[in-house]
């Protein structure tokens, strides 16, 4: 009998203690207890934006074992609207709105935009009772966001895609003029984008690394991020290294040309007023500019790379620039002088506004052949496919080698850079318009003396585009080869080609 009691005794205890921890835990997954987190209930979504998390990389799983710092990733995509803009959004609408100058159902805002920018307006805007005008080029690939702003109720206007960033810029102007009560937001040189992160995205990560940041990497689009970022960390910790990402391909802020490149979302082709006012007057070059520390470049296929390669290695779907920002973070982090410091990377927005980008054509196409539809042939594909009946023979390897060295030592000498490879860009080597005018008045007589004597005319414009790309580029160009060594196909009418040309832009 005392037994059989004493059993049901510690049985009701142990259901007592049973019962208080799981209260407790309740509390806490609730974020009820006193100094634990709290779950935020907000009147409106502007209240959800910011207190992003930050996210502790593991180098070593993205292929960058060397790293002797510690790398934490600011996740701006956790933002309602889908990244780092909504808080520019916001802090553009609600400083203007404490100006006066802007007043819900009465004001109609436009802004030029072709990304998150616009759609952190469109959400902000539905909320808060705004007509809101988009500008952005006529292009398929912007159908996503297209879709999206309408969806939040925006209006679409769309510029032609030849007069490619002013173009839409342009219509931006003429919009803000022609419709009753609007008002411009101008990102690109509105005070009000690098205050929201000074007020908000700097103070952040300082608290959530208790002060222990090193280095801030951020890519550069507007340059309110960097701007506004930096401000707040230099002036808490004048140590923080601020350093801007720019595409390889499109370097202006370095004083390097612009092209077209992957890297949407940052290297617009401008110089932006943002970053103008870092250095007033000053010409644009590598090294320090106002509170830039340092600018650095990633290739469009290295930050593909490195988008990719977080999701499958650690979980985070990002989008292009965010992937490029990483890759620079972590070459940085590798720095024998970087040991045990601390870096921050923004990744400002997800992997899910790319879906149309060619980072995830493989997936696309892979989509189309699984679930029925069509897959569109890369164009090196298709023109291997259709000409290759044309295929005899390929050029002799020693006269291309030969034609290689000699083009290569004519570069080399015209760009002073006696280092240089074949296969290195030409751009970011220095090659400019006016290098393009010295190859053609030499290439003639250096392509005759390697022994190549049917040399059609050699064009400025043709030239000028080659240098994009690299002495290899130039030399298959010039003997009319693809990379295989194999001719082009001529001019012949009887060739039963039928294609169709698809272009995807890319940014810029």
């Amino acid at each position: 009998m005392l037994s059989t009691l004493l059993r049901v005794a510690i049985g009701a205890l142990l259901l007592k203690i049973w019962q208080h921890f799981s209260s407790v835990r309740h509390k806490i997954c609730a974020g009820v207890e006193t100094g634990t987190s709290e779950l935020k209930s907000e009147e409106s979504v502007a209240g959800c934006i910011g207190q992003t998390p930050l996210l502790r990389l593991d180098p070593g799983r993205l292929g960058f074992r060397d790293c002797v710092a510690t790398v934490w990733a600011k996740l701006e995509f956790q933002n309602p609207g889908g990244s780092i803009k909504d808080r520019v959004a916001l802090t553009m609408i609600e400083e203007a709105e404490a100006r006066g100058e802007i007043v819900p159902g009465l004001t109609t805002l436009v802004e030029a935009t072709s990304g998150n920018t616009g759609l952190g307006l469109a959400m902000l805007a539905a909320a808060k009772g705004y007509r809101l005008i988009v500008t952005m080029p006529r292009l398929q690939a912007m159908e996503e966001r297209y879709i999206l702003m309408r969806a939040y109720g925006a209006e679409v206007r769309l510029s032609d895609p030849k007069l490619k960033t002013q173009g839409f810029l342009d219509l931006a102007e003429r919009t803000a003029r022609e419709v009753p009560n609007a008002y411009y937001m101008r990102q690109f040189s509105n005070e009000d984008n690098p205050r929201a992160h000074e007020l908000t995205t700097g103070p952040e990560i300082f608290s959530q690394t208790k002060g222990k940041i090193d280095c801030l990497v951020a890519g550069v689009g507007t340059g309110g991020t960097i701007l506004g970022c930096g401000r707040y960390l230099k002036q808490q910790k004048s140590s923080v290294q601020v350093v801007a990402v720019e595409p390889a391909e499109s370097s202006v802020l370095q004083g390097g040309c612009h092209r077209v490149h992957g890297l949407v979302g940052i290297g617009t082709g401008l110089l932006v007023p943002m970053m103008e006012s870092l250095a007033p007057g000053q010409p644009c070059r590598p090294g320090q500019r106002g509170l830039v520390d340092e600018f650095v470049s990633c290739r469009t296929a290295d930050g593909l790379d490195m988008a990719l390669a977080v999701a499958r290695q650690q979980g985070l779907l990002v989008g292009p620039s965010s992937g490029a920002a990483i890759r620079c973070a972590l070459e940085i982090a590798s720095r024998p002088g970087m040991r045990g410091q601390c870096v921050v990377v923004v990744c400002a927005s997800s992997g899910v506004r790319y879906i149309q980008h060619p980072q995830f054509k493989m997936f696309r196409d892979e989509a189309a052949r699984e679930l029925g539809g069509e897959v569109q042939k890369p164009i090196k594909e298709l023109a291997t496919g259709l000409l290759h009946h044309q295929r005899r023979t390929p050029m002799e390897p020693t006269t291309v080698s030969k034609v290689r060295s000699a083009v290569l030592t004519l570069v080399r000498d015209t760009l002073q850079q006696p280092a240089l490879q074949s296969s290195d860009s030409l751009i970011a080597a220095g090659a400019n318009s006016l290098t393009a005018m010295v190859l053609v008045g030499k290439l003639r007589a250096v392509l005759t003396a390697a022994g190549v004597s049917d040399v059609k005319g050699i064009k400025l414009l043709l030239l000028k585009e080659y240098l994009w790309g690299s002495v290899d580029d130039l030399v298959c160009s010039l003997l009319c080869i693809d990379q295989e060594g194999y001719p082009l196909p001529a001019d012949d009418a009887d060739l039963p080609i039928k294609a169709s040309l698809v272009v995807q832009y890319c940014g810029g």
